[in-house]
C-alpha cells in the first residue's frame, strides 16, 4: 500500500479518519494525500435568459474561501502527532465536489469520516460516504468515531452466497494477526437457501484464501444491514468487512446497498470491498 487518500470537508470528525489513515501509514510506509475540494456558491441569474456573470464581489468571496480551506487543510496536515507521516494536503478548485475528485484520484484506500445518514435524507440523497462506496475504484475504510490505535483483531466479515466474492481481493492492510478468521451470514425470513449450502460455500470461500481455521455464524434478522451491526456489537468487534458491487440509478434504487446501510447505522468502523 502506497498511497492513502483521506477526503475532508475540513470538519472536525476529520480527525477519527486521518488518525486512523497515519496509523496505516506508520505501519506500511505509505503517503496520506488529504484532499478537500472547494464549493463555490453558483451564480443565480436575475431571470430565465439572463446570463451568469460572476461579480468581483463573488470572485473577492471565492478566493477568501480558498484562503480558509487552504489554511484549515495545512492546520491538519501538520498537526505535531502526524510529524513522522508524510502527508500531502491537496486543495482542489475545479468546482467538480469532493465526490468526484475522491474516486477519478489512484489510491489504494480510501479513508474517510462518516457521521452516516438516516430517515428521509438516507432514503433520498445518502451520505457522502455512501456515494464514493458507490463509485469508488479501491477499497473504502468508513471511520465513525475517534480511534486510538487502529489494529483490527475482532473482525466480522460478513458474506452472501454469491459467486463474484469468490474472485480474489487484495486486502489494503493485514487483518490482525490470525487474518479474517470469523464469517457471519445473516438469514432474513424471506431467504429460502438452504443452511448446509450455504455452510459450504462459505467453507470453499475461505479454504480458497488458505483458512482453515475460522468460526462460522448464520445470524436470523429481519434484514440482512440488522443482522451485520447486532451480531459485530454483540461480539465487541472492532471491524465490519462488507462486499459490495456499487450498483448505481435504478438498480440502486430499487435493490439499494447491504454496505451502504451498515456504513451508515455501524458504530465501528466499516471496510467495504468491491465485489
Amino acid at each position: 500500500m502506497k498511497t492513502i487518500l483521506v477526503p475532508t470537508d475540513l470538519s472536525p470528525s476529520t480527525n477519527n479518519a486521518l488518525s486512523v489513515a497515519v496509523s496505516l501509514a506508520r505501519l506500511y510506509q505509505a503517503e496520506v494525500v488529504l484532499l478537500h475540494s472547494v464549493m463555490y456558491a453558483i451564480p443565480v441569474s436575475v431571470y430565465a435568459e439572463a446570463p451568469t456573470i460572476t461579480a468581483d464581489y463573488q470572485v473577492e468571496e471565492n478566493a477568501i474561501i480558498e484562503k480558509e480551506a487552504r489554511k484549515t487543510l495545512l492546520a491538519m496536515a501538520q498537526n505535531p502527532a502526524y510529524a513522522d507521516v508524510k502527508i500531502t494536503p491537496t486543495l482542489l478548485t475545479n468546482g467538480l465536489g469532493l465526490v468526484h475528485n475522491v474516486t477519478h484520484r489512484p489510491a489504494d484506500l480510501i479513508v474517510m469520516a462518516s457521521t452516516g445518514a438516516s430517515g428521509l435524507e438516507e432514503a433520498l440523497m445518502g451520505s457522502n460516504a455512501e456515494i464514493i462506496v458507490r463509485h469508488a475504484h479501491c477499497p473504502v475504510l468508513v471511520v465513525k468515531s475517534p480511534v486510538a490505535h487502529f489494529r483490527p483483531e475482532n473482525i466480522v466479515c460478513a458474506v452472501d452466497v454469491d459467486d463474484e466474492l469468490n474472485h480474489p481481493h487484495h486486502y489494503p492492510f493485514q487483518m490482525g494477526e490470525n487474518g479474517i478468521n470469523q464469517f457471519l451470514y445473516v438469514r432474513t425470513p424471506t431467504d429460502s437457501r438452504d443452511p448446509e449450502g450455504v455452510r459450504e460455500w462459505v467453507n470453499h470461500f475461505a479454504s480458497a484464501r488458505g483458512i482453515t481455521e475460522f468460526t462460522f455464524i448464520m445470524r436470523p434478522a429481519k434484514t440482512v444491514p440488522d443482522g451485520i451491526i447486532c451480531y459485530a456489537n454483540d461480539v465487541h468487534a472492532d471491524l465490519i468487512v462488507v462486499f459490495t458491487h456499487g450498483h448505481t440509478g435504478l438498480r440502486h434504487l430499487i435493490s439499494g446497498s447491504v454496505a451502504e446501510d451498515v456504513l451508515n447505522h455501524a458504530e465501528m468502523p466499516v471496510l467495504i470491498m468491491r465485489a
